[in-house]
């Protein structure tokens, strides 16, 4: 890699020996510094440039703030897994909650339509306990229709039914690993994404 490619992931600018040398003279605590992750990642770009100017050389300044940096990313990298694993904990124990929410909502409403149906049955809309007042009230909203179950979606006229029209992914996907023509000039094969495995 030339100098001049490293250097211009910076400005033109910066000082590359001078911000290594005031890592190292300011006695940054790892604990104490609060570099980002890439903050800490153009410390070690601006190592590159300093290790060409210095033609491959490690010095004792370059020794020491490598040793340094290579123990704050280590630190910050540990930080990132620490919180990533915890706010998978919190997600999974936000599911569960969720799943039992989901279960009482529902025996909630069984309860209530049951009630319901008890009302009405005894031609009741309205009913005093001593520590409620239930009603059975009218839906707002607009009011529901039933399509006859005799009638198909084929037989309604064009302005009584939505068409939805999607790619069908999986088909396209199969025609392109067959070199299919028509299919190339729709649609291409994208590289398969990555993921971070946390152990």
């Amino acid at each position: 890699m030339k100098a001049s490619d490293t250097q211009g992931l910076f400005s033109t600018t910066y000082n590359y020996k001078h911000e290594i040398t005031m890592s190292i003279t300011q006695t940054q605590s790892p604990t104490t510094n609060k570099e980002s992750l890439f903050q800490i990642g153009e410390h070690f770009y601006a190592l590159e440039s300093l290790l060409i100017d210095n033609e491959g050389e490690i010095d004792d300044t370059i020794d020491q703030w490598l040793e340094e940096y290579i123990a704050k990313e280590s630190e910050k990298m540990d930080a990132y897994c620490y919180l990533i694993q915890k706010f998978q904990e919190i997600s999974d124990e936000a599911k569960r909650l969720a799943e039992r929410s989901s279960s009482y909502s529902k025996k909630a409403r069984s309860m209530k339509d049951r009630l319901k149906l008890y009302l009405e049955r005894r031609g009741r809309d309205k009913v005093e306990t001593n520590k409620f007042t239930i009603t059975v009230c009218q839906n707002g909203g607009k009011q529901p229709i039933k399509v006859f179950d005799e009638v198909s979606v084929e037989e309604l006229p064009n302005h009584f039914a939505r068409i939805t029209r999607e790619p069908d992914l999986d088909e396209i996907r199969t025609a392109l690993f067959d070199d299919n023509e028509q299919a190339q000039k729709i649609a291409t094969l994208l590289e398969r994404g990555t993921h971070l495995r946390i152990k």
